[in-house]
């Protein structure tokens, strides 16, 4: 019976820890640089990661936003299920270069929750809080850059010829 008691418990507490470690694993994070602004972005280079985008979170500082990263350039498409707050999104090409925009996207409601689809192929995708395209006049062919760090990173290859700067752990590709 004792023993029994022991092994139950070891089970909870892998559980607990493995619990603890995937809620609090830090996200991949990069600065990137678009119209003179910089911003912090989470990185979302996983299908767990891209399917959870911003879901969930109740707001956004008006400096970061979240970087979707791709293995190829497709037509990506995005919806606002399950957001709390509107958003803006940009769709980069692998030369990351802005080839659509989708401005003020309301979060979804129980009956309408539009699908967004570029209609030009597209590498990355930056959501940032609405009203930034327009603030920073962003436009068709703009492009983003990385910006380097003080901070030790690392780089991760994303296609041939492109290298990203990343810090924290755990992008998978």
């Amino acid at each position: 019976m004792k023993r029994k008691a022991i092994f139950v418990l070891t089970i909870l507490v892998i559980a607990a820890i493995s619990v603890a470690y995937l809620v609090f694993q830090p996200r991949s994070t990069a600065r990137i640089i678009i119209d003179g602004v910089v911003l912090n972005v989470d990185l979302a280079t996983t299908p767990a990661e891209q399917q959870q985008g911003l879901s969930g979170r109740g707001s956004m500082a008006p400096d970061h936003g979240m970087l979707f990263i791709f293995q190829s350039e497709d037509y990506w498409s995005f919806w606002m299920y399950e957001m709390k707050f509107p958003l803006d999104m940009i769709w980069f090409n692998s030369s990351r270069q802005a080839v659509f925009f989708e401005q003020d996207l309301p979060p979804c409601t129980p009956t309408v929750c539009p699908v967004f689809t570029p209609p030009a192929k597209a590498t990355y995708v930056l959501e940032v809080n609405a009203g930034f395209i327009a603030a920073h006049r962003v436009s068709l062919s703009d492009t983003f850059t990385f910006v380097s760090s003080a901070f030790p990173m690392a780089a991760v290859n994303v296609a041939p010829g492109y290298y990203i700067p990343i810090f924290g752990q755990g992008l998978g590709i």
